[in-house]
C-alpha cells in the first residue's frame, strides 16, 4: 500500500482501501444485490405512495435522512434511494449501499445539454471527464474514466425494447455548477462531450474501486448548446417519472 504525494492535493492518492471511517459503521443493513440511485424527489414519493415499498434502510446526514426502499420489478428485488446533488454526497450514499450488499447500481437523473437536442433526450454515458474532486480519492489521477460495458448493454436493451431513441456519449462531470463559463463550455464541446452533470465520474470511480457494476441513464433538462443564451427550458420536470421507471427496469437486466 502506498500514499502518493503531490504538490497539488487533488492529485494525491492512497492505494489503501481501508479508511479510518468505513461505510456501514453505524448500521447492519442488508440490501438486495441491485439498486437504483435517483436524482429526484417527488417522483420517488409518488412511487412509494402507489406501491408496496418497504423501508429497508435509512442513511442519516447533517441535513437530511435518506430512506432506502425495496420493491419488486420484473420479479426481481431492488433497492432504490434518492441521491443528493453532487459527486461527494452521491458517493457517500453509494458507499453505504455497497456496504449493505449492493453489487449492481444504476443511477438516473437529468443533465445539461451541450449539443442541440430536445428536452428529455436520453443519453448513456460511456466516458466521464473527471473535473470534480471525489473520483481522485478512489482512483489514481487520469483525465477520464470509462464506464462498465455490462450496464451500458442493459440500458441499451431496455431503451431499444421500449422503442426509445438515445445516444451514447461522453459526459463532463463537474463540481462547479456556476463555473461553466462560455470558454469552458466551448472547450468541452470541442472535445466531444455531449452533456454536463455533477456525479457520473465520481460514482464510476467509487464503483471501480469497490469492484461493483455501475451505469447511468441521463436525460437532458436545460441546454448550454448556445453559450450566449442558457436555455433552462422546463428543467426536465416532465421526464423524471418515466426515467425512474426505466432505471428500475434496467437494473433488473444487469
Amino acid at each position: 500500500m502506498a500514499l502518493v504525494k503531490n504538490e497539488l492535493p487533488i492529485l494525491e492518492y492512497d492505494t489503501e482501501q481501508t479508511a479510518v471511517i468505513m461505510p456501514g459503521h453505524h448500521s447492519d443493513f442488508k440490501f438486495p444485490e441491485r439498486a437504483v440511485m435517483l436524482f429526484m424527489e417527488p417522483e420517488i414519493d409518488d412511487f412509494v405512495a402507489k406501491n408496496e415499498c418497504e423501508i429497508i434502510g435509512k442513511f442519516e446526514s447533517v441535513t437530511k435522512e435518506f430512506n432506502v426502499y425495496k420493491t419488486k420489478i420484473n420479479h426481481v428485488d431492488i433497492a432504490f434511494v434518492q441521491a443528493p446533488l453532487g459527486g461527494a454526497g452521491a458517493v457517500q450514499i453509494m458507499e453505504q449501499l455497497i456496504a449493505g450488499g449492493v453489487r449492481k447500481i444504476i443511477a438516473a437523473g437529468c443533465c445539461g445539454a451541450l449539443v442541440d437536442d430536445m428536452e428529455g433526450s436520453l443519453f448513456i454515458p460511456t466516458v466521464a471527464l473527471r473535473q470534480e474532486g471525489t473520483s481522485y480519492h478512489y482512483l489514481p489521477p487520469e483525465r477520464e474514466i470509462t464506464l462498465d460495458k455490462e450496464p451500458i448493454k442493459a440500458i441499451c436493451k431496455v431503451l431499444n425494447h421500449a422503442g426509445l431513441n438515445y445516444r451514447k456519449c461522453k459526459t463532463w462531470t463537474t463540481d462547479g455548477f456556476y463555473r461553466e463559463t462560455k470558454e469552458m463550455v466551448q472547450y468541452r464541446k470541442s472535445e466531444g462531450y455531449s452533456v454536463v452533470e455533477m456525479e457520473c465520474a465520481s460514482m464510476a470511480a467509487c464503483a471501480r474501486m469497490r469492484n461493483i457494476l455501475f451505469g447511468q441513464l441521463l436525460f437532458t433538462a436545460d441546454s448550454l448548446a448556445n453559450v450566449d443564451a442558457h436555455d433552462i427550458r422546463n428543467w426536465g420536470n416532465d421526464f423524471f417519472a418515466a426515467t425512474m421507471r426505466l432505471a428500475m427496469d434496467i437494473v433488473t437486466e444487469v
